[in-house]
């Protein structure tokens, strides 16, 4: 299978780095405290601040991933059960995680900005937080400007609601906005995974935090994980404090930016959203063409995976006919070219 479904990019000589910073690992066997070491908390905090996160080491939880992260704000919040605002599009995997939780979501209209603070407004009484990828989003790619970021910290403090930022791609735009967690820490949950910063095989992520929450969060992280491995806790302060991570990021915006320029060499015509160093392209299909059946056919007719509008649908009512293409993956130019020119050969373009 070529894989246009998945973004984990791994850039040649990652492996090699990671060999030399390691080599003369001597990892303490005890277990951790379940927010981490004091000593991994503090390059977890100077990494975050270098990307104007404005946040001490107190306010930092490590968690295995992501998603892990993700899961443990939502039970430290008690909204199991509850009602979260999304946008109309919204990452699958938290739609998963929201349904675990019978948790409800509330599709907010949005814009080439991101979500409307008009729309989050006027569900605020039917929710208890707000969901939100503001960086780089995923599907769509977008970036919220400061003053719509502004505009929606005012509703979220106004309305009593909490903020989870999802910055998984941040770390792609080099100019982003200011986080959520700076404009409005006392409200906001942001979390940074490092399995695309860095690889996949690292189930790392930090997890800042507004004051008050620690001991709901460590208490969370301990009964779905034990908190976060002190191996790869050990590697991302390493990679830190080395200033490998700032080159390999530096690295990947580079890579992401060529990629799209491919991708949108090979799409001209169609009409694509994404940004410009993002590793997702999102394009929308013309009426009578359905997202599910093209992505079928690249499935059984050529061996490509892509991702169709519905995973991404955050409920029933939201009407989206689109594709998302992922082009982190597939390392090699040749092979992505050729999958690109058969997806656009399956919309019929």
């Amino acid at each position: 299978m070529i894989d246009l479904h998945l973004n984990y990019p791994i850039l040649p000589g990652q492996a090699e780095v990671l060999e030399g910073l390691l080599r003369d690992v001597r990892p303490r066997l005890e277990l951790p405290p379940y927010g981490g070491w004091d000593d991994r908390r503090a390059p977890a905090a100077r990494w975050l601040n270098g990307q104007g996160y404005e946040v001490g080491p107190e306010r930092v939880v490590l968690c295995s991933g992501g998603h892990h992260a993700v899961m443990v704000t939502l039970l430290a919040l008690g909204l199991r059960g509850g009602t979260i605002a999304v946008g109309p599009l919204t990452y699958s995997n938290f739609k998963v995680q929201a349904a675990s939780l019978g948790i409800d979501l509330v599709a907010c209209a949005s814009d080439a900005h991101g979500m409307s603070p008009d729309s989050l407004d006027q569900v605020a009484k039917q929710v208890g937080a707000v969901y939100l990828m503001p960086t780089v989003h995923n599907p769509l790619g977008t970036v919220m400007p400061e003053p719509r970021r502004r505009q929606m910290c005012d509703v979220a403090r106004r309305r009593g609601l909490m903020i989870i930022e999802d910055d998984a791609y941040r770390f792609l735009d080099a100019a982003a906005p200011p986080p959520f967690a700076a404009l409005a820490p006392d409200l906001t949950f942001s979390v940074r995974s490092f399995t695309k910063e860095f690889a996949p095989w690292m189930k790392l992520s930090y997890l800042v935090f507004p004051q008050g929450y620690e001991e709901k969060l460590t208490l969370m992280a301990r009964v779905t994980s034990s908190g976060a491995a002190e191996l790869f806790a050990e590697t991302a302060a390493r990679l830190i404090e080395s200033g490998e991570l700032a080159k390999l990021v530096a690295a990947k915006r580079a890579d992401a930016a060529e990629r799209q320029v491919l991708a949108r060499r090979i799409l001209e015509g169609l009409p694509l959203r994404g940004h410009a160093t993002s590793y997702h392209v999102w394009v929308d299909l013309p009426a009578g063409v359905t997202a599910a059946a093209v992505a079928q056919e690249l499935k059984e007719r050529d061996g490509i995976l892509v991702t169709p509008s519905d995973n991404f649908r955050a409920n029933a009512s939201v009407e989206a006919n689109g594709l998302r293409i992922a082009l982190g993956t597939v390392r090699d130019e040749g092979t992505l070219s050729g999958a690109l020119r058969r997806v656009r050969e399956a919309i019929g373009a």
